[in-house]
């Protein structure tokens, strides 16, 4: 029995001596295949993938860079691939790389001393390796090279610095071998990334981002100032009709104390290239949108002059406003621009015309609020063209829900800007299908426009209307008109895509002084060329609240009781004028402070102005 068990033991001991042979071979085999493998992992937008980097020299292979010492990698073919992949997805790529400082004891002497402490970010190219594929020992940092680099001393503990490639028509030509780091201070790689370019700073999240076009720069490491002229290698250098275009992101501190109050507005001046922009901080804005090409230098020096703490980020990036890839957008919109540029109204009044991506039209869509869009067009029969019919159709009083023919409509004036529900546009559209009635090339234009963005979605012959709405204003119109045109018919546009506004807007139309309120209808009465069906409870709120939201309210009684002198409107309602005037126009002025205090705390707007930027 005992020999029984010792020969059991026996057999179970060379197994197990077995099992650890065949493990520490296999560990062996392992450590042998990934020795030039580093710890820093390769990750790709879009993508839950890693893959350790491939390290091409000591540093490399322990993902620690020494003092004054240099970590080389070397990108694999398929890291190759997910770079050229990206950059034909987005027109656009760059390798980002995280850096923590850890500095030691002699280290942090140099960091306190008068001595600079850079790091150096770079790429490995074809003539740092033999034609036969080997590396050639990379022992010091060339002035030839193009780098991004930085002083240390003033750099957080952790970043992330990303370094774009250039735009070309053949990105695999350009693909760069593998990558850099260079530290005066000790400092550990934690990780690569490949995404669509980027330029600019970015301290809204935990770790703070610095990204650099493909000549390089210097990372400042701070929130002042930086120098986006390398974005013409990047992106285009010029408006026009193309399918990609640039934006800035400007993001907002969301910290209470830098937040625009009724009784403080909190403002930043940011200069871009000499041209001063003004941006408020409210509740409920977290960014703002700037397009390249709003401005008159679209890459210029960018420098936050004063509430340096309100800003958070200036990015430079390619626009996103559809979930689009660049490709997608010129297949699925050929010549024509389909697609809005996303933007604060406040750009939109002045955005330079000669950017404009067609000749006769740009349009827009709210950075802050989904489904609304703004058109701009050239001249007011243009706008005529894509919206005279519809105006007669959906308001004016004795045509409403008739299609007129362009004979019918004749010389009668539509309007001089425009707003429309995507619910009274859609009506408008499925009439004419109905009735098989021949719209004009801007009207079936304006129809494919709505269903790129969502506005209808496609039933057979019919179109289906989800949330929002339009606005439409003209460069015929005099500069002084169009600003408050604009801000009239954006107060609709937030009125047809918010229901709890509407709900308000009602409560203050039924509980106002009715005496003032009636002088405002028979005023849109006595104006012909206005023309509203006042029968039209939906249309009635809607106008009442943009034409006490159209101005500041301290402009309010002036500008109606200049109207109730009007000859038009005390002929029509003699009575309701004379009242305006004695009271001053208190109870619309009543009215629209109710109106201005809710929306100042629901949107962080106000009378008389829409927009967080101006000029």
């Amino acid at each position: 029995m005992e020999k029984k068990d010792e020969n059991r033991s026996k057999k179970l001991f060379f197994i197990l001596l077995g099992i650890f042979i065949i493990l520490d071979l296999f560990i062996a085999v392992f450590l042998f295949a990934t020795r030039h493998f580093s710890p820093v992992y390769f990750e790709s937008y879009g993508s839950s993938k890693m893959e350790r980097i491939y390290a091409l020299n000591k540093n490399a292979h322990k993902g620690l860079v020494p003092k004054t010492g240099i970590a080389c990698f070397k990108f694999s073919e398929a890291e190759q691939t997910v770079m050229e992949s990206i950059y034909n997805e987005h027109e656009s790529v760059s390798i980002t790389v995280r850096l923590r400082i850890k500095p030691s004891r002699s280290d942090k002497l140099l960091l306190d001393s008068s001595e600079k402490t850079y790091f150096k970010f770079g790429y490995l190219d074809d003539y740092d390796f033999t034609d036969k594929g080997k590396y050639i020992p990379l022992k010091y940092i060339s002035n030839q090279r193009i780098v991004v680099q930085g002083d240390l001393k003033n750099a957080p503990e952790v970043f992330d610095v990303s370094f774009a490639l250039k735009k070309t028509d053949d990105i695999s030509s350009i693909l760069p071998e593998g990558f850099f780091i260079y530290s005066a201070i000790r400092c550990q790689i934690e990780g690569v990334y490949a995404a669509p370019a980027k330029m600019g700073f970015d301290y809204s999240s935990e770790i703070p981002f610095y990204g650099f076009a493909a000549n390089g720069g210097e990372v400042g490491f701070s929130k002042t100032t930086f120098d986006f002229s390398g974005a013409a290698m990047l992106f285009s250098s010029r408006g026009g009709n193309s399918p990609v275009q640039s934006q800035y992101l400007v993001k907002l501190s969301n910290k209470k104390e830098f937040k625009s109050t009724s009784e403080n507005s909190i403002r930043s001046q940011v200069n871009f290239g000499g041209e001063v922009l003004n941006i408020k901080n409210v509740e409920g804005a977290d960014q703002i949108v700037i397009p390249s090409f709003a401005l008159k230098s679209p890459y210029p020096l960018v420098q936050v002059k004063t509430n340096i703490d309100c800003i958070e980020a200036i990015i430079l990036e390619v626009e996103t406003t559809q979930q689009f890839s660049a490709r997608q957008k010129r297949e699925k919109s050929g010549n024509e621009v389909l697609y809005p540029i996303k933007t604060d109204p406040g750009l939109i009044l002045n955005y330079p015309q000669e950017n404009w991506r067609t000749l006769d039209y740009e349009i827009f869509t709210w950075d802050r609020f989904s489904n609304i869009l703004f058109f701009d067009i050239r001249n007011l029969r243009i706008q005529d063209d894509f919206f005279r019919r519809m105006a007669f159709f959906v308001e004016k009083a004795g045509y409403k829900g008739r299609l007129l023919t362009n004979e019918e409509l004749g010389d009668m004036h539509g309007y001089n800007a425009h707003d429309y529900s995507a619910a009274s546009m859609a009506d408008f559209f499925n009439t004419a299908e109905k009735l098989n009635f021949k719209l004009n090339s801007e009207e079936l234009l304006l129809k494919r426009i709505l269903i790129a963005n969502g506005f209808f979605e496609v039933d057979g012959d019919y179109v289906i209307a989800n949330e929002g709405g339009l606005v439409s204003i003209s460069r015929g119109t005099p500069a002084w008109s169009r600003v408050s045109l604009l801000a009239h018919e954006s107060w609709h546009t937030i009125f047809f895509r918010d229901p709890d506004f509407r709900n308000f807007v009602s409560a203050i139309y039924y509980t106002m002084d009715q005496k003032s309120l009636s002088f405002l209808i028979k005023y849109f009465q006595s104006q012909s060329t206005l023309g509203y069906d006042v029968t039209d409870e939906y249309l009635m709120h809607n106008e009442f609240m943009a034409y006490m939201m159209q101005q500041g309210i301290s402009a309010l009684a002036d500008y109606y009781v200049a109207r109730a002198k009007w000859k038009t409107v005390t002929d029509f309602c003699p009575e309701e004028a004379e009242y305006i005037r004695e009271t001053n126009a208190q109870g619309l002025e009543d009215a629209a402070i109710a109106l201005n205090d809710y929306v100042f705390g629901r949107f962080g707007i106000v009378a008389g102005n829409v927009s967080l930027v101006s000029r």
